[in-house]
């Protein structure tokens, strides 16, 4: 899959993501496992929004319910105080997720 700014302006993607997007990639990117890590990690841009409203429907429920069953399983360990998203595997399981999804598919 390819990503272009662009793209995430026709899909609704809030401005901020839009410019940092473009600064780093100002003619688009491929999806890879390095540009996911540089995008979702380093730079912060949301990987629920971009699993949601790039990839289909069933794509994304099916990613949530993964990512679902990663805070399940931390709140069970740590308590269901935790912030999951900074102490379990959410992100990563978005991020993997994610990328499995996108490479060598155009985005919906």
């Amino acid at each position: 899959m390819r990503i272009t700014a662009q793209k995430l302006r026709a899909k609704g993607a809030c401005g901020d993501d839009i410019k940092v997007f473009e600064k780093r990639w100002p003619d688009g990117c491929n999806v890879t496992r390095k540009n996911c890590e540089i995008a979702f990690r380093k730079l912060e841009m949301n990987v629920e929004w971009a699993t949601a409203y790039l990839l289909s429907a069933s794509v994304f429920k099916d990613i949530e319910d993964a990512a679902d069953d990663a805070c399940d399983k931390c709140w069970e360990s740590k308590g269901p105080d935790v912030d999951c998203v900074g102490h379990c595997n959410w992100n990563k399981v978005y991020i993997e997720a994610f990328y499995q999804a996108a490479k060598g598919k155009e985005a919906s």
